[in-house]
């Protein structure tokens, strides 16, 4: 995508991103709210089997909580990568 971001199922295991805006309705953007799951938020891809939910960790994956979330739901999560120094 020329703007830098795609949707988060793309992303493969231990890839980090930020991210950028959510593209779903109020209740999707209310439920990912719930989660932590805001703009600006770093994530870390834990497992993304290209089948099945995607589990992923808040912040640089240090941390313990892990999050599972559907394809359909991934989708609609934009996100740019954090560039590895």
């Amino acid at each position: 995508m020329s703007n830098g971001l795609l949707p988060l199922e793309f992303l493969s295991p231990g890839q980090e991103a930020v991210i950028k805006e959510v593209a779903g309705g109020m209740s999707l953007r209310r439920r990912l709210t719930e989660l932590g799951l805001v703009r600006g938020s770093t994530i870390k891809i834990i497992r993304n089997d290209n089948f099945g939910p995607i589990i992923i960790s808040l912040g640089n994956g240090t941390g313990s909580g892990r999050l599972a979330i559907g394809r359909g739901m991934a989708h609609k999560i934009m996100v740019e990568m954090v560039k590895e120094v």
